[in-house]
């Protein structure tokens, strides 16, 4: 049941939660916004929140699944938790330093590009917003707890039990792996061992959220590098 409930989650957040879809709601009646070139990615940000955590949960509570100890919803061994968390970081901040430097990656993040951080102010004008910025990485951040509760805890949590550690890691990477399709080859090919260590620190600590605060950590801080010569000027 997990493994056919990821699979139609995640296709129809590829439909119905893209930015795309959004645009053909509200068509142009958001255009004179300040924010609205970044209203499409708060609705791929929040309906994936809605798919990927909200729905699992729901889907639990109708199997009588345990949402702590059976899904990861705990802090679990969290000194161990605590003390990978700061290794995974201090490996993957500066690994992620220099991969925004690398032209693969220019122009990638932010997800929304200059719509991140820039308002319209009307007349072709546009200006730096702060607000926007922090209201848009706090979405972001929000979309990758989703992200990892689906795949490190729903799926891995869920699966193991049945499969055993082995079959549960590598049943949540593939998909992880494959949604990973259209970024630079180098983050694609990365996903899998990504899919892999998160998968495995997840059943360590049983529990999802470190690689949750890894994942999304490392996410923000990559639109931080790519976004800050904008941001600070010259």
């Amino acid at each position: 049941m997990i493994l056919c409930g990821a699979s139609a989650l995640l296709i129809i957040s590829h439909y119905q939660g893209a930015a795309g879809f959004f645009r053909t709601l509200v068509g142009n009646s958001l255009d004179q916004h300040p924010w609205n070139a970044t209203f499409g990615h708060f609705w791929w940000f929040g309906a994936s929140f809605f798919l990927y955590l909200v729905m699992p949960l729901l889907l639990a509570l109708a199997t009588r699944g345990s949402f702590n100890e059976r899904y990861g919803f705990q802090l679990g061994d969290w000194r161990a938790g605590l003390l990978i968390t700061v290794l995974f970081l201090a490996i993957m901040l500066p690994a992620t330093w220099v991969a925004s430097t690398l032209n693969t990656f220019k122009g990638i993040y932010p997800l929304a590009g200059n719509g991140a951080y820039l308002v319209n102010l009307g007349g072709g004008k546009t200006a730096i917003s702060w607000t926007l910025f922090f209201t848009y990485e706090a979405a972001y951040f929000a979309y990758f707890i989703a992200w990892e509760f689906l795949f490190r805890g729903w799926m891995v949590h869920g699966v193991v039990p049945k499969w055993g550690r082995g079959p549960a890691i590598l049943a949540q990477m593939a998909p992880f792996a494959v949604m990973h399709l259209g970024k630079a080859e180098l983050e694609a090919l990365g996903s899998i061992i990504a899919g892999v260590a998160l998968g495995i620190l997840s059943l360590r600590t049983r529990s999802f959220y470190y690689g949750a605060l890894i994942h999304g950590v490392v996410a923000v801080w990559m639109d931080w590098l790519s976004a800050k010569g904008s941001l600070l000027g010259p």
